[in-house]
C-alpha cells in the first residue's frame, strides 16, 4: 500500500494555481510569455491575473521586443515594474517603442538607462504625469553625448512636480545645465522624523 508506483507521471496541468503564481513571481514578462503563452486556457487565465515585470537589459533583438509588445496588447494594465536598457541590436529605441504602443497605467517602479539622443521621451513624460501609484522612478544616463536636451528639461520639471502620494524615490542621473538658475527654493513638507536634509 505504501509502494510508490513508477508509472505515475506528473504533468504541468497537475500543478495548482498557487504554484503557478509562485513560479511566475520569479520570472519577468518576456520569459513568462515565451514559455507559457498559448499553452491552454487555464494558463492564459492565470497570466491575465498576475503582476508583470518588464526587464530588458542585455541587447535583445527587435523580434523579442515585438513579441513582448504583442502580448502586452492584452496585459498592459498588469505591468507594475519596468527596467529597460534602451539600446538594441538594430539601434531602435525600446523605450520609445513600448511607451508609444502601451499605456502603463499601474506602473509602480520605472528604471531607464542608456537613453540615446534620438530616443523620444515625450510619451514617457506624458504617461509619468498620470501615474498615481508610482513609487520609484530612476533614469540613469551618465554619457554627456546622449539624451535630448528638451527631454531632460521636461523630465526634470515633471518629476520634481509629481503629485503621486506613493512616490518615495526619484533618481535623475544625467548632466543638466543649470547655468541660468540664479535662485533655488526648496520647500520640504513633513515631520523631521520622516524628512531630512540628508534625504534631499
Amino acid at each position: 500500500a505504501g509502494i510508490l508506483r513508477l508509472d505515475t507521471q506528473t504533468h504541468l496541468e497537475d500543478l495548482s494555481n498557487e504554484i503557478f503564481f509562485e513560479i511566475f513571481d520569479y520570472l519577468h514578462a518576456l520569459d513568462i510569455f515565451s514559455a507559457f503563452a498559448s499553452l491552454n486556457e487555464r494558463i492564459s487565465s492565470i497570466l491575465r491575473s498576475i503582476p508583470l515585470r518588464i526587464l530588458i537589459s542585455k541587447n535583445p533583438c527587435r523580434n523579442q521586443i515585438d513579441f513582448l509588445s504583442s502580448h502586452f496588447t492584452f496585459h498592459t494594465r498588469q505591468a507594475i515594474s519596468i527596467k529597460i536598457r534602451d539600446t538594441i541590436r538594430d539601434d531602435a529605441s525600446i523605450v520609445s517603442l513600448l511607451f508609444s504602443r502601451h499605456d502603463f497605467i499601474n506602473l509602480q517602479f520605472c528604471r531607464l538607462t542608456t537613453i540615446d539622443r534620438s530616443t523620444k521621451l515625450d510619451n514617457v513624460i506624458k504617461q509619468i504625469k498620470t501615474f498615481n501609484i508610482l513609487v520609484s522612478f530612476n533614469i540613469s544616463n551618465l554619457n554627456d553625448e546622449t539624451m535630448n536636451v528638451d527631454d531632460k528639461c521636461e523630465l526634470t520639471r515633471t518629476m520634481l512636480m509629481h503629485q503621486s502620494s506613493s512616490l518615495r524615490l526619484i533618481v535623475l542621473q544625467y548632466t543638466y545645465d543649470y547655468s541660468n538658475v540664479t535662485s533655488l527654493h526648496l520647500y520640504i513638507d513633513g515631520s523631521p522624523s520622516i524628512v531630512s536634509v540628508l534625504s534631499v
